[in-house]
C-alpha cells in the first residue's frame, strides 16, 4: 500500500487537473483495502474510489481519503468447450484487458476497444459500444462492502444492467468498492459487425478474410480507428 498525504491527483485524471487531496493511498491487494477501511484514523473521512480517473472532473480539492484502484490481474478459472471465463482485477486498464483477449483468440468485447477507464468501472455504468454491452459478456463480480468489509458476489440480476446504468449507480452507490469482475468469453468469436461504421471500414479496408483469429483483429482495429478522433 502506498499512502500519501497532501497528493496532487493531476496523474490520476484524464483531464490532468491538478488538485489535492488530503490522502492518496493506492491499493494493490484486496487485504490493504481491508486495512484501511479498518484504520481508525481514516473512519470518519469521506473516500473517493479512483480507478482510470477517466470519467471524473475535479474542480477543488479532495477532502478525506482517494482511494486508487490498482487491484491487478488477469486469470482463466474456467473454461468449457465453447467459453472461458475470466477473472480480471478491478484496476487492470479495460483497454489492455480487450487486447489480451484478442490476442488469445477469445471473443466477446473486441467491440469494446478503447474506452477508457478500469475493468472495475465498466459494470458500474455498463459500458458498451457498437451494438456491444459489457453486460452481454459479464459473468460476476465481487466486492467489498464498505460498511462490514464483508466481499460479496454480485450476477448479472443483481447488478440490474440498463443502458449505461447498474446498481452501483443507483441503490447501491458509494457503498462498494469492486475487486474484480469476471467475464464468459467465446473460444469461437461471432463477431458483431451489425454498427453500420463497422461494417463500412471492415469492407473499406480488406474485403476478403484472414481466418477467424484475423477477422477478429480486424474487427477489433475497425473499432479503434472508429472511436480516434
Amino acid at each position: 500500500m502506498i499512502k500519501k498525504e497532501n497528493s496532487s491527483l493531476q496523474p490520476y485524471n484524464t483531464f490532468g487537473i491538478d488538485v489535492k487531496a488530503d490522502w492518496l493511498l493506492t491499493i494493490e491487494t484486496v487485504d490493504e483495502l481491508r486495512e484501511i477501511l479498518q484504520d481508525e484514523s481514516l473512519k470518519e473521512e469521506s473516500k473517493l474510489i479512483l480507478g482510470g480517473g477517466s470519467n471524473i472532473l475535479f474542480t477543488q480539492p479532495v477532502k478525506g481519503v482517494v482511494l486508487l484502484n490498482r487491484l491487478k490481474g488477469i486469470e482463466i478459472k474456467k473454461e468449457d468447450e465453447e467459453h472461458i471465463y475470466v477473472q480480471v482485477g478491478a484496476g487492470e486498464v479495460w483497454h489492455q484487458f480487450v487486447m489480451w483477449a484478442v490476442e488469445k483468440g477469445f471473443g466477446g468485447i473486441e467491440n469494446l476497444s478503447l474506452i477508457p477507464g478500469s475493468v472495475g468501472a465498466g459494470p458500474m455504468q455498463n459500458i458498451g459500444a457498437y451494438g456491444v454491452e459489457l453486460k452481454d459478456s459479464f459473468h460476476e463480480l465481487e466486492a467489498m462492502n464498505l460498511s462490514t468489509l464483508e466481499i460479496q458476489k454480485f450476477t448479472s440480476a443483481d447488478c440490474k444492467f440498463g443502458y449505461r446504468e447498474s446498481v452501483f449507480k443507483n441503490e447501491l452507490k458509494n457503498q462498494f468498492f469492486i475487486t474484480s469482475v469476471s467475464f464468459r468469453l467465446t473460444k469461437h468469436p461471432q463477431l458483431n459487425t451489425s454498427y453500420g461504421a463497422i461494417s463500412q471500414e471492415l469492407a473499406a479496408r480488406c474485403p476478403f478474410s484472414y481466418g477467424k483469429r484475423g477477422e477478429q483483429r480486424r474487427h477489433q482495429h475497425s473499432s479503434k480507428q472508429i472511436t480516434r478522433p
